[in-house]
């Protein structure tokens, strides 16, 4: 992997659709950073905009209350529930990524408290 800057590495991260990329790029980013090879970004280099992180395009998209209710105690009910437990945990990655690579100029910890979120 290339050793380009924490801002850089972050936002490919969270650009990534595939939430196997996505993940494995996160942990080697957490590696790297954690190996001491993954320089800050310089404090005045521009934050581009992310409007919406990379997710995968299926399953679709739909909001909680399009959603049937169904009883953890089913089948189909538990499945339900590990789906919306993964959504949940894909989008924190996904935040902690962004407070990675959105703001500049902070102390090392900052960085690495979120990068260990990411992780």
């Amino acid at each position: 992997m290339t050793h380009t800057n924490l801002a850089t590495r972050a936002l490919a991260c969270l650009r990534h659709d595939s939430p196997d990329e996505k993940i494995a790029g996160t942990a080697q980013l957490w590696a790297d950073w954690k190996d001491g090879t993954v320089p800050l970004p310089d404090a005045q280099e521009p934050v581009l905009a992310v409007e919406i992180p990379g997710r995968p395009e299926r399953p679709k998209l739909v909001a909680p209350r399009e959603i049937e209710r169904r009883s953890v105690h089913t089948r189909v009910g538990h499945a339900s529930l590990i789906h919306a437990l993964t959504h949940i945990e894909f989008n924190a990655i996904n935040l902690a990524l962004d407070a990675t690579y959105r703001f500049r100029g902070l102390p090392r910890e900052y960085y690495a408290d979120w990068l260990s979120v990411a992780a």
